[in-house]
C-alpha cells in the first residue's frame, strides 16, 4: 500500500510539476510573441523611417517603391485606418507623385483625405498636411487654381491650429504663393514669397532647405513678374549654395539650374542657355528618369531655346518625340503638354523664332 500511496503522490507530484511547467510555457510563449510582435513593428517604423530618409535624399522612386511595399505589411500589422498605416499612405501618396506617378498621387490623397476627415477630423495637423499634399499634386498636375484653392484652406487651418511659425504651416504658405503665381499672378507670388523668405531665414537661417527652397521661387516668380536678370542672379547667387547644402544632384537643385538656364536665354545668353539644358537633360534622365515631369520640362525647355536660336527643324524633332512622353505622363489637356504642341506648330517655315516665345508659367 505505501508503495501505492507512495506511487499516487508521485503520479500527483508529477502532474502539478508539469501543469507548472506547462502554464510557464504559455506565459513564456506569450512573452516571446509579444517580444517578436514589439520588434516587428519597431523594425516597421525603423523601414518607414528609412523609406522616408531616402525621398528626402532625393531619390523619389526609390522611396515610393518603399512605402509601395511598407504598406500592406502596415495593414496587417496595424489595421488599415491606424495612425501609422495612415502615414505610410501619406509617404506613398507623397513619394509617388514626386518620383513623377502625378495621377496616382492625386488619387491616394484624395482616398487619404476622406478617411482622415472622417476619422481624426478636418481640423487635425495630419489632415491639414494631407489636404495641403493634395493641393501641390492638383497643381502639379495641370489645375494650378484648385490647387491654390486646396493649399490656402490647408494653410487657414495650420495657422489656426498650428501658429503661423509651425514649419507645416511654412511649407504651406511657400506652395500656395507658387500655385498663386501658376494661375496667372506672378507679382503677387513674388511679393508673397518675399514676405516669406524673410520670416525663414530669420527663424531657420540662410542655409536651411526650406529657406533655400523658398529662395528658388522668389528667383523664378521674380523672372516670370517680368525681371529676368534679377531672377538670373539670384540663380547664380543660390545654385553653389542648394548644392552645398542639398548635393548637387539632389532634384532641388536641380531644379535651380533649370531656372538658371531659362532665366540666362531670356537675358539673351541663348547659347549658354542651351548649353546648360542639354547638360541638366542628361542628368535629370539618369536621376529621375526620361518620363518624369521634370525631365519633360527640361526637354521642352531646351526645344524653345534650339528654336530660338534660329534651329526650328532640330527643335521640331525634339518636339515630336517629346510630346508624346508629356501626353503620356501628364495627359494630352495638360498645360505642358499644350504649350509643347504650340511650340511646334511655331516651328513651321512661316514663323520667325524668338526668344520669348511660348513662356511657360511653372507649377510646383
Amino acid at each position: 500500500m505505501r508503495t501505492t500511496a507512495r506511487n499516487t503522490s508521485a503520479r500527483q507530484h508529477t502532474t502539478s510539476g508539469l501543469d507548472t511547467a506547462q502554464t510557464a510555457a504559455k506565459e513564456t510563449s506569450t512573452m516571446t510573441r509579444g517580444k517578436e510582435a514589439v520588434g516587428l513593428l519597431d523594425d516597421l517604423r525603423r523601414r518607414r523611417d528609412n523609406a522616408q530618409h531616402v525621398g528626402k535624399s532625393g531619390d523619389h522612386r526609390a522611396a515610393a517603391a518603399l512605402f509601395e511595399g511598407l504598406l500592406p505589411l502596415y495593414e496587417r500589422a496595424w489595421g488599415a485606418e491606424h495612425e501609422e498605416t495612415l502615414a505610410v499612405r501619406d509617404g506613398l501618396g507623397l513619394w509617388t507623385g514626386d518620383a513623377g506617378r502625378l495621377a496616382d498621387a492625386v488619387a491616394t490623397l484624395r482616398d487619404l483625405l476622406v478617411t482622415r476627415e472622417r476619422i481624426q477630423g478636418s481640423d487635425h495637423p495630419d489632415t491639414l498636411y494631407t489636404l495641403d499634399s493634395l493641393g501641390y499634386f492638383v497643381g502639379e498636375s495641370g489645375d494650378p487654381a484648385e490647387g491654390a484653392r486646396l493649399r490656402l484652406a490647408a494653410l487657414a487651418g495650420q495657422e489656426r491650429v498650428l501658429g503661423p511659425e509651425h514649419p507645416d504651416t511654412l511649407v504651406t504658405r511657400n506652395g500656395a504663393a507658387v500655385l498663386i503665381g501658376a494661375a496667372g499672378a506672378p507679382d503677387r507670388a513674388a511679393a508673397m514669397l518675399r514676405k516669406l523668405l524673410t520670416l525663414r531665414d530669420g527663424l531657420a537661417g540662410p542655409r536651411d532647405p526650406g529657406t533655400l527652397r523658398t529662395r528658388h521661387e522668389v528667383a523664378r516668380w521674380t523672372g516670370a513678374a517680368g525681371r529676368p536678370a534679377e531672377a538670373r542672379d539670384m540663380l547664380e547667387d543660390l545654385l553653389p549654395l542648394r548644392e552645398d547644402v542639398l548635393g548637387d544632384e539632389h532634384p532641388h537643385a536641380l531644379s535651380t539650374r533649370h531656372e538658371l538656364a531659362r532665366w540666362t536665354g531670356e537675358t539673351g545668353g541663348i547659347d549658354e542657355a542651351q548649353a546648360r539644358l542639354r547638360e541638366l537633360l542628361e542628368i535629370r534622365r539618369q536621376i529621375q528618369g526620361p518620363r518624369h515631369h521634370r525631365t519633360l520640362e527640361t526637354w521642352h525647355e531646351l526645344a524653345r531655346w534650339t528654336y530660338a536660336a534660329g534651329r526650328p527643324d532640330d527643335a521640331a524633332a525634339m518636339l515630336r518625340t517629346l510630346i508624346p512622353a508629356r501626353e503620356h505622363t501628364l495627359g494630352p489637356r495638360h498645360p505642358h503638354t499644350l504649350a509643347s504642341r504650340r511650340l511646334l506648330a511655331c516651328t513651321a517655315p512661316s514663323d520667325t523664332p524668338a526668344a520669348g516665345a511660348l513662356r511657360m508659367r511653372p507649377f510646383g
